[in-house]
């Protein structure tokens, strides 16, 4: 099978509290048998801050992962922190498995532009504008109801952020942007954008889900969307129905347009607090029954096989899509 890509990952928040509990080389130890088992080669990992850093300590807590993440790479013969296409099939030539940086929303950055350059140095080549909460840029999807003054799209920031990522050479993804705000984004957008890990509002009514004319626009771009294993996204909570999305989104979108961005979670709760886990929905963290962490991922193509798909599309779904907008975007 060709390269395996999974556009979303929250391992660095994995990485950071486990060092901060004193283990080492979690990366080698950890995560690179885990991908090894399900036959992923390349992860996007995303820079994100929950609610108790916010606003104050994101910069802190950004920059703290990062920093986390490096130590690990350099400690880590199989693995590879890759900022361009080129990269990435360099690494894989080298039996090593390759990790982008990506931002899950730009709460490090405040209302200062000028940060946007350092993340860039530092190697985020993928920019999540927001999480489920608002920010200087735009409204995130909520996850849950919540009372609030009227919703917008992007603010002036926003703007003048999504324009400047995309002449530096960086992946806009809109996964978590309310539904005005992405509308935005498509409009502004001069390159593919994608949704990293987002499945169809017509099969499980989630605002965080997209609609068919979201799923449309989004390869318009010539981006892709990528499927989320998150129980909550899925109804049925189960594989079969996971399936199903990807289904809608090849008929809706085209098999140019459809990867895997997994988003498997289930770990970050080993660093919840008791506070922390009470404030949470049962099964927040949960994957649909039957894709439970990367040893599952392999049930993927199989499945896709017996619905018909060419192993070629299977190739395609699997990391080809995400890795033609690699080249597309990423600049040398």
């Amino acid at each position: 099978m060709a390269i395996v890509v999974d556009a979303h990952s929250d391992l660095l928040s994995d990485i950071l509290g486990r060092r901060a509990a004193g283990q080492t080389k979690v990366l080698e130890s950890v995560w690179l048998p885990a991908m090894a088992a399900g036959g992923i080669d390349v992860r996007v990992a995303a820079i994100y801050n929950g609610p108790a850093y916010l606003p104050e300590l994101a910069l802190r807590r950004a920059l703290d992962e990062v920093a986390g993440f490096l130590d690990e790479v350099d400690a880590t013969p199989g693995a590879a922190l890759c900022t361009t296409h080129d990269g990435i099939l360099r690494a894989a030539a080298a039996g090593k498995r390759s990790f982008i940086l990506g931002m899950e929303g730009v709460e490090p950055l405040g209302s200062d532009l000028n940060l946007l350059r350092v993340f860039y140095a530092l190697g985020v080549r993928v920019l999540g504008i927001t999480h489920a909460l608002r920010n200087y840029a735009a409204d995130g999807a909520f996850f849950e109801p919540k009372r609030t003054g009227l919703v917008g799209g992007l603010s002036d920031f926003g703007v003048a952020l999504v324009e400047k990522a995309q002449a530096m050479g960086m992946l806009l993804d809109v996964s978590h942007l309310n539904d005005p705000g992405f509308w935005d984004v498509v409009k502004l957008s001069t390159a593919p954008i994608i949704a990293s890990h987002s499945n169809c509002r017509a099969l499980a009514g989630h605002p965080r889900n997209l609609t068919d004319e979201q799923i449309k626009a989004v390869a318009d771009t010539g981006g892709v969307i990528g499927i989320n294993s998150i129980a909550r996204f899925v109804e049925p909570p189960d594989l079969p129905h996971l399936i199903d999305h990807v289904d809608r989104l090849v008929k809706i979108a085209g098999r140019e347009h459809v990867g895997l961005g997994l988003d498997f979670c289930y770990y970050l709760l080993e660093h919840k607090s008791p506070m922390e886990r009470s404030g949470m929905r049962p099964g927040a963290y949960l994957s649909v029954d039957g894709l439970g962490g990367d040893h599952d991922v392999p049930k993927i193509p199989v499945l896709l096989a017996e619905r018909g798909y060419s192993p070629d599309t299977i190739d395609l779904i699997m990391g080809g899509n995400f890795l033609r907008v690699f080249k597309t975007v990423l600049k040398p």
